[in-house]
């Protein structure tokens, strides 16, 4: 993980979605909840933070993107809080963001069953266009690179080989301790993308070892999947891109496996 210390170490321009609340977390959370509320849900909440009405709101973050706001929601409904970005396409602080791409990152993370990323929506508000996100609740105290249990060392060590072969396919180039977080179950949760999908073949983090499961996956993804998935969101040269960091990431992971060995390389 010392690609991640350097990628901290580079004090991001970008301001961080912090879709959770680990504050709050600290009073609340237990060892046992799993904040993953969307699981076996997707649909039901992708149309919730679709037409909810904001009650009240309020800016989380000093410095964040303008416009940007947490939405509290109606009691009793399926999700309490929202995140609302309206980030408009462009050159934003040295980074191509777009709200688009945050939406275009979640249909992807479902297309490859990967279940790190909150949904998140296009949504009209407030007179503009940008991605509401479902605002992550219960989360644990927690901060990088603080190990888990020895017990859940492996299923934690997999996750962490998940969300980098991710950000390589998705030309994530802002992971950082800020937007990584987890749930009382040691499950990882993958924040704020709105900096992805750039058009090229550059990988953003070296891999070092890769789940066979996700990586099987990758390989099985087709153009017409992508395009039909992601058209709204991206156009050729990002969806190309997806695919051409797939081809580079094959040529590393078949360099990996040569140089080290299957088995110091594979997570099965």
């Amino acid at each position: 993980m010392t690609w991640l210390r350097g990628i901290v170490s580079i004090s991001l321009c970008v301001s961080v979605l912090v879709a959770g609340d680990t504050t709050d977390a600290r009073q609340s959370a237990t060892q046992d909840v799993d904040a993953r509320i969307w699981l076996g849900r997707h649909q039901e909440i992708e149309e919730y933070l679709r037409t909810a009405e904001c009650v009240s709101s309020d800016r989380p973050m000093a410095g964040g993107i303008p416009g940007a706001m947490r939405c509290t929601l109606l009691p009793g409904g399926p999700v309490a809080r929202m995140y609302w970005r309206p980030m408009t396409p462009g050159i934003n602080r040295g980074f191509w963001m777009s709200y688009k791409a945050e939406i275009a990152v979640y249909e992807l993370d479902k297309l490859l069953k990967l279940d790190m990323v909150p949904p998140t929506v296009e949504r009209e508000f407030k007179g503009a266009r940008g991605s509401m996100v479902l605002w992550v609740e219960k989360l644990a105290p927690w901060k990088f690179p603080d190990p888990p249990p020895d017990a859940i060392r492996g299923q934690w060590e997999r996750q962490l080989a998940r969300m980098t072969m991710f950000d390589d396919l998705i030309g994530n180039q802002v992971r950082n301790a800020g937007n990584m977080v987890r749930d009382g179950r040691w499950n990882l949760i993958l924040l704020d993308h709105v900096a992805t999908f750039r058009s090229g073949a550059e990988l953003p983090s070296p891999l070092t070892r890769i789940d066979a499961d996700l990586w099987e996956r990758m390989q099985k993804l087709s153009r017409q999947q992508l395009d039909t998935s992601l058209r709204p969101w991206l156009d050729d040269n990002e969806i190309a891109g997806i695919l051409a960091r797939r081809e580079r990431m094959k040529t590393e992971i078949d360099r990996l496996i040569a140089e080290r060995g299957a088995s110091a390389v594979v997570l099965r």
